[in-house]
């Protein structure tokens, strides 16, 4: 009898396939979401990939009831219009608000705060994207040489799904044709085209989208120099090999998972082109922080998976020998200090970042050392210049009683003569 049931449809399959050869008989996938075909497993753990279905939504909040453990691995970024614009349709539940699961494998820190603020408490595990492991290991610091000596290659990107609702459909295509029609008129940038099917036939471009799986796109990815993508987890995958990476926004929304760069409208569109081909220090660092932030891939994430689905089903079995009240689980399983710390990116130098710096550019330890025992000594010297002119100024007739009456007057009035409201 198997310890773990997912909950997969068909698309779905892939992203069970690591678990069921680490797990193996312990673990079946079902496509069946009815409480009869699911309780019959009698499992100990649920876990789903997704959860805005409503009847796979119903069966995991009964399995919870049930006290059986239940699991919602995330498998890509939250994006807004995913989160309010698809609920507008009547089949679609409210997405993660809250979460009907016990625990929710998160792709960072900012996921897990993000579900948090949406009644999720406790529930958040950083776990980061088993699926994207083999992109960690390929890990690239972000590209900071530009590209002069030949032409950019750039990969054009959508979202698996370009809008929620025909207008959201229409804007899409729209920021698209803007900038195919700027694209068009640069000699200096070779376009891939990667977008949702149909929009490359409005746009009369070949596409080389064919399979959502991410197989194809980690192939394709090392051989860009830079992305420009609607919101998606597929700018992650990018960051991940250190290619620069530009949103395409033009819906007015905000942006839960950030880059660097963000085109709203056709204006935008040259300004980012030209830094995507020249790649400014400073906004790879903070592509490198978005990323960390989004995703937490300073190591491979299944391991972590696996650790936190064996304590789930520790804290099970032990439930299960003395069984009072609800199943419930720690409100941290993953206490990884990593997980909380964002650490420095590669590409973090003082002497790049501010060029011409009389400091930041000396990497001569031992005259750096002679400059600061001369600074501390200086510094020593001036405290106590500052402490023998504090003492003579006390000893001037009036000075303490002027003193006392300025402080009581900066009580009453701003500096500047302003009175306080």
């Amino acid at each position: 009898m198997p310890k773990i049931v997912v909950l997969g449809a068909k698309g779905f399959f892939h992203h069970a396939e690591p678990l069921k050869n680490h797990y193996g008989d312990q673990l079946v996938v079902e496509a069946d979401y009815s409480l009869e075909k699911v309780s019959a497993h009698n499992p100990d753990l649920v876990i789903a990939f997704e959860a805005s279905n409503a009847q796979r939504g119903l069966c995991l909040a009964e399995m919870m009831r049930r006290n059986v453990g239940a699991l919602l691995i995330m498998d890509g970024i939250q994006e807004w219009r995913n989160t309010w614009s698809r609920t507008q349709k009547v089949t679609k539940r409210p997405l993660n608000q809250p979460a009907l699961v016990h625990k929710i494998a998160c792709l960072g820190r900012l996921d897990a705060r993000l579900y948090e603020s949406w009644g999720n408490v406790g529930k958040c595990e950083v776990v980061g994207a088993p699926r994207l492991d083999n992109l960690v290991r390929q890990q690239r610091p972000g590209r900071i040489e530009p590209i002069f000596d030949r032409p950019l290659r750039l990969l054009v990107m959508t979202a698996r799904t370009p809008g929620f609702t025909p207008e959201e459909t229409a804007i899409t295509l729209e920021s698209l044709r803007d900038l195919q029609s700027v694209l068009e008129q640069r000699t200096d940038i070779e376009v891939v085209w990667r977008i949702s099917k149909g929009l490359h036939l409005e746009l009369g471009v070949k596409n080389t989208y064919n399979s959502a799986t991410g197989t194809e796109l980690h192939d394709l990815l090392p051989q860009m120099d830079a992305v420009i993508t609607t919101p998606s987890t597929a700018q992650l995958e990018a960051m991940l090999l250190g290619l620069p990476v530009a949103l395409l926004n033009y819906h007015f929304v905000p942006i839960y998972t950030q880059a660097a760069w963000e085109i709203k409208c056709k204006e935008h569109i040259p300004e980012v082109l030209t830094a995507l081909i020249e790649t400014p220090l400073e906004r790879m660092v903070y592509q490198d922080y978005c990323l960390h932030d989004a995703l937490h891939c300073k190591t491979e994430a299944f391991p972590r998976l696996v650790h936190l689905i064996d304590e789930m089903l520790h804290i099970k079995q032990a439930y299960d020998l003395n069984p009072q009240g609800p199943l419930s689980f720690p409100d941290r399983i993953l206490d990884s200090p990593e997980s909380f710390v964002s650490w420095p990116s590669q590409n973090f130098d003082l002497e790049r970042l501010y060029p011409g710096h009389p400091v930041f550019g000396n990497r001569d330890m031992a005259v750096l050392q002679s400059e600061l025992d001369a600074a501390l000594i200086t510094i020593q010297e001036l405290k106590e210049q500052t402490d023998t002119l504090t003492k003579r100024l006390h000893r001037i007739p009036g000075y303490l009683i002027a003193k006392k009456i300025i402080l009581k007057i900066q009580k009453n009035f701003y500096l500047g003569g302003h009175s306080k409201v």
